[in-house]
């Protein structure tokens, strides 16, 4: 028996675009965003999934329904697949929290030298992220492990959650997370079999937003792209 996990980052939303850390902070979907759902559902519109877990924050949960409102399944919104909490520099960008906290915390140093265990100020550290993300992950992973069919599971997140989630498939440490490239509505695969080995099949596609799919969607691309 094999669970298939499809991993998605939300569309484009308005803190991508104002460059703030939007860690917990509610933002919605731009125009851009709904687009790329929108392209990543006909890419998936034939392929088989049993259920959908989601962030609870709006641009997972509006992703999720975009991509999967079709298919007449629950969407299970879930609060520990959130983004990183990012504390105090929520809602600002990074040379806001420079001007503001830099000589008290020293905030090029963190993202730099990436401490494991050191957490924003009130907010989270990586160790805090991994263990709210895979004790989630793993708790519905053993759930559809007690079927005796194999299972194809699609969940909806943010970069951070799905790069954690990637580095405890690949056996890396946390502090490398920031190495792995997550695009809006990039698509990850990592296959979980019976003997526990995950296998990362595929990381930060994003060949649905390329122009070669605009034939089949009959979508005006380029207008699209400057919304």
């Amino acid at each position: 028996m094999a669970i298939k996990l499809i991993l998605i980052r939300h569309g484009e939303s308005k803190g991508n675009v104002q460059r703030k850390f939007s860690g917990f902070q509610d933002v919605n979907l731009t125009k851009k965003g709904i687009w790329q759902a929108e392209r990543l559902a006909y890419r998936l519109k034939e392929l088989p999934v049993d259920v959908v877990y989601c962030s609870d924050l709006k641009r997972a949960r509006h992703t999720a329904e975009i991509v999967f409102r079709s298919r007449g399944i629950d969407i299970i919104s879930n609060s520990n697949l959130r983004e990183m909490n990012f504390g105090i520099w929520e809602g600002y960008t990074f040379e806001e929290v420079m001007a503001r906290y830099g000589n008290g915390y020293e905030i090029k140093s963190w993202l730099e030298n990436i401490k494991e265990e050191i957490n924003i100020p009130q907010g989270e550290s990586l160790v805090d992220l991994n263990n709210r993300v895979m004790t989630e992950l793993n708790k519905i992973l053993e759930e559809h492990k007690k079927t005796d069919k194999d299972k194809t599971i699609g969940l909806v997140s943010h970069g951070g959650t799905i790069r954690v989630i990637l580095c405890n498939a690949l056996n890396m440490e946390l502090k490398y997370m920031w190495n792995i490239e997550q695009y809006s509505t990039a698509l990850n695969i990592i296959n979980y079999y019976d003997y526990n080995k995950p296998v990362v099949t595929l990381i930060n596609d994003t060949s649905h937003l390329e122009d070669w799919w605009g034939n089949s969607l009959n979508t005006d691309v380029e207008e699209k792209k400057d919304e």
